[in-house]
């Protein structure tokens, strides 16, 4: 008679006994997942700890009559575990002779396990595979040939992790187990972001393998339902994991291993092993290794310090990666968030939670729900005892003038009104108490509360979006305004600005308008002459690269012109930069005119753009400037032209000079109003044309009973355009609107307001390991399995079957 969850969870109530039954099953589905080479045969030391219960005994008998070795036979006794019965005794068995002895497989490889992170087997795959964009799965051989000399895969099982050291235990549960399908490559259609993966072979014919089948068909020849041991142990998983909880850092796996370099994490290792309270030098004492940290790092490789790493608990591996992130050991730019490439599907939990770095250092985040509200309240709940008295009658005197008839009431009236940060500053910082609750909370460190970040902190800590203001002519717009305010001083004659003064900002000035120009041209450039579709990061600018690119492409187009006097370089003069807007406009209206020379080739288009009519492909071209409307070309050209006819009609590249070297007469200040007058006119078009990188961030978003949503976005000095969804273009590949992007309103591809948005990607170490990502093979090689599959299906039609064979 088969035994119901309840029966189990009552047989099995004590807890330790419990906790070895959760170990057994993880260190088992190692065993199932890995892959088996060739010749393998399972020694005696992997099989001989096993202990079976009385049930156990007679399926081994059965096993040995139906010729199964008695080698494979125990083994499988393991792998099985239970069914209407336990066939193991997690009793009596020695769960660390049983580690040891699956340890000792994988530190010999007799067992192999795939590296997934990072880019080794992405790389390899690439580079040594024949994959079309249809493979789903390769052979014994290739799979070989394909984890050859690469490390043993870290996966942790509960408290076991996996990796080059064998079987290492952790002091903190956590689940990212072990598979033979392994996110691998990218198809061929530059619209599909997904990384694909596939299944790697494991030896069928070794004998575990092959006598397995068998055995599991004595099993149910006893009884088609085993027991409920499957529910049985889920149950004691959920009970140990707590899988709705929202701080659960299974993530934090599938971001060390992608998201920081091979440096970044030797980083993360040296100051653990200074910083762990001994924990992670006693498991280097344990392998043998001893000394100042920086040498114990040295010569690990990613998998090694992946698996040395996940041996502590998540508190301490966040703690270090946000002190290395904040004293810029670990350099995270502004604008920067870094999160999982290859691995980037993994999901934890009940809320589906993700990690991610940022400037600010490292969060848990869920792809399933907005967290942040939440999160605050509880915080809040947490710095105001709702149980106590005195804190309920401070927060009541801290929320006197919101409406409501309970302080709970009046707590959530004031959340709705107020915003993120304003609530943050004005209750985490109306003591000191409060600010020491909140970092205690949050996990950050002791001297936090002294931070004058505290409040982003704590905001991006808990979830909320990060603060991206980025307005590259914030500083130009303020020294404009100190050269205005000196000018109207020069013409009222007693409040004459000195000469050092006045030259001083007119110099740092120059330099804000050369680097704003320099810029603005070279993105603009990119931005309306890339091939975004096909591009390696679609509408991603990165300001290094790219500027090299696009002012190559300039001085190209000036020699194709027979114009000697402009060169377009490294370094590009005053002079030029104001003629680069018109020299642009000039090779945009040629490429117009030759538009036939620029239409996309046909494998070039994704697939789905002839399979439908709902979602519309509009970049026909190799330039995308020819997909626009005509509205918006013919405004590109004529703001192009005005803005280098203001700047050179007023000679603002020989502004310089005279600026620093004249005198201060009335007569001269007026020569300056009229070129401050120019340059303002100028930026302001570039700023309006979108011709800058300029963020926009969301503002307002609603959305209507019929699931219709307008997302309002807004840039510095009050610029704002609403988006609506769904919308007829949502697979282009275009930056999601929930980053900052930069919108180029001048570049209407379909109107009313779709326009080209792009986003920048500063260049850093995150940035430079995954430069050329993805790779994607040419789509003339794809195969032709589907097709072949579909011939072969039609073909049983004619010989008189009613339905292709199964």
């Amino acid at each position: 008679m088969t035994k119901s969850k309840d029966e189990l969870l009552a047989e099995y109530s004590d807890s330790a006994i419990r906790d070895k039954i959760l170990r057994l099953t993880a260190l088992s589905e190692i065993l199932t997942q890995c892959v088996v080479p060739h010749n393998y045969k399972v020694p005696g030391y992997l099989h001989e700890p096993v202990e079976l219960t009385g049930y156990g005994e007679e399926k081994l008998q059965q096993f040995l009559r139906k010729r199964i070795p008695y080698a494979e036979a125990r083994l499988i006794c393991l792998l099985e575990f239970a069914w209407i019965e336990p066939i193991v005794d997690p009793v009596k068995m020695d769960l660390h002779k049983i580690q040891e002895a699956i340890s000792r497989q994988i530190r010999e490889r007799d067992i192999l396990l795939p590296f997934r992170f990072g880019r080794m087997l992405y790389d390899k795959a690439f580079e040594d595979l024949t994959l079309s964009d249809e493979t789903q799965s390769i052979g014994l051989p290739e799979t070989l040939s394909l984890l050859d000399g690469t490390p043993q895969g870290v996966f942790q099982e509960g408290s076991y992790v996996t990796g080059p050291y064998g079987i290492l235990s952790s002091k903190q549960l956590r689940y990212y187990s072990p598979s033979r399908t392994v996110p691998l490559h990218h198809c061929s259609d530059p619209s599909c972001s997904a990384i694909h993966g596939v299944t790697l072979a494991t030896n069928r014919e070794a004998s575990i393998n092959k006598h397995r089948g068998e055995a599991a068909k004595i099993l149910r020849k006893e009884s088609e339902v085993p027991s409920a041991w499957g529910s049985f142990v889920n149950q004691l998983f959920t009970d140990a994991m707590k899988p709705a909880r929202d701080n659960a850092a299974d993530g934090l796996i599938p971001l060390l291993g992608d998201a920081l370099t091979e440096a970044e994490i030797r980083l993360l290792v040296i100051w653990l092993l200074d910083n762990s309270r001994g924990e992670l030098r006693s498991t280097f004492a344990e392998l043998g290794m001893s000394g100042r940290a920086e040498q114990m790092a040295t010569g690990l490789d990613r998998a090694r310090m992946m698996q040395l790493c996940f041996t502590l608990d998540d508190e301490i591996l966040i703690q270090g990666l946000d002190i290395l992130v904040r004293t810029q050991a670990i350099n995270v730019p502004v604008g920067e968030i870094r999160r999982a490439r290859i691995n980037g599907g993994s999901r934890f939990g009940t809320l589906r939670l993700t990690a991610e770095i940022g400037p600010k250092g490292a969060r848990i985040m869920s792809s399933r729900m907005n967290l942040a509200p939440l999160r605050l309240r509880r915080l809040i709940e947490h710095m105001y005892r709702m149980d106590s008295v005195d804190d309920r009658d401070e927060l009541d005197w801290q929320l006197r003038s919101e409406n409501g008839e309970t302080l709970e009431a009046r707590l959530d009236s004031y959340l709705t009104r107020h915003s993120p940060e304003e609530v943050a500053r004005s209750l985490i910082l109306a003591r000191k108490s409060n600010a020491i609750t909140a970092c205690t909370v949050l996990g950050l460190p002791d001297n936090s509360p002294a931070d004058p970040e505290l409040i982003s902190v704590i905001l991006w800590k808990l979830g909320f979006p990060a603060s991206h203001p980025h307005d590259p002519n914030a500083s130009f717009w303020r020294l404009h305004g100190e050269m205005e305010e000196m000018v109207r001083a020069g013409t009222a004659g007693p409040t004459l600005p000195s000469k050092e003064e006045f030259r001083g900002v007119a110099a740092n000035y120059f330099v804000e308008i050369e680097n704003m120009l320099d810029d603005s041209l070279a993105f603009t450039i990119w931005a309306l002459t890339n091939d975004h579709f096909t591009d390696v990061k679609p509408f991603v600018y990165s300001p290094v690269d790219r500027r090299v690119t696009s002012y190559n492409w300039l001085q190209q187009a000036v020699r194709r012109s027979g114009d000697s006097s402009l060169e377009y370089g490294e370094k590009n003069t005053l002079y030029a930069l104001c003629r680069g807007f018109e020299r642009l406009a000039k090779e945009l209206k040629h490429i117009s005119s030759e538009r036939h020379l620029w239409d996309r080739p046909r494998d070039d288009e994704p697939e789905w753009a002839s399979q439908q009519e709902l979602v519309k492909f509009p970049f026909r071209h190799l330039i995308p400037y020819l997909d626009l409307t005509d509205a918006s070309r013919e405004l590109i050209v004529n703001q192009l032209q005005e803005i280098s006819r203001v700047l050179v009609s007023n000679n603002i590249s020989d502004a310089r000079n005279s600026w620093m070297h004249g005198g201060r007469s009335t007569a001269e200040f007026d020569e300056v109003r009229t070129s401050l007058t120019a340059i303002a006119r100028a930026v302001q078009m570039i700023e309006d044309c979108g011709f800058i990188r300029m963020n926009f961030t969301v503002t307002s978003r609603q959305i209507d009973s019929y699931d219709r949503s307008i997302t309002r976005f807004t840039r510095a000095r009050g610029f704002s355009f609403d988006f609506n969804r769904p919308s007829r273009y949502d697979w282009l590949g275009l930056p999601t609107l929930k980053t900052p992007i930069h919108v180029m309103p001048a570049a209407c591809f379909s109107a009313p307001a779709h326009f080209l948005r792009f986003r920048s990607e500063t260049r850093s170490p995150f940035s430079e390991m995954w430069m050329d990502y993805p790779r994607r093979h040419p789509r003339s090689q794809r195969a032709s399995r589907a097709m072949e599959d579909t011939t072969d299906a039609w073909s049983h039609l004619g010989s008189g079957s009613t339905e292709p064979e199964q």
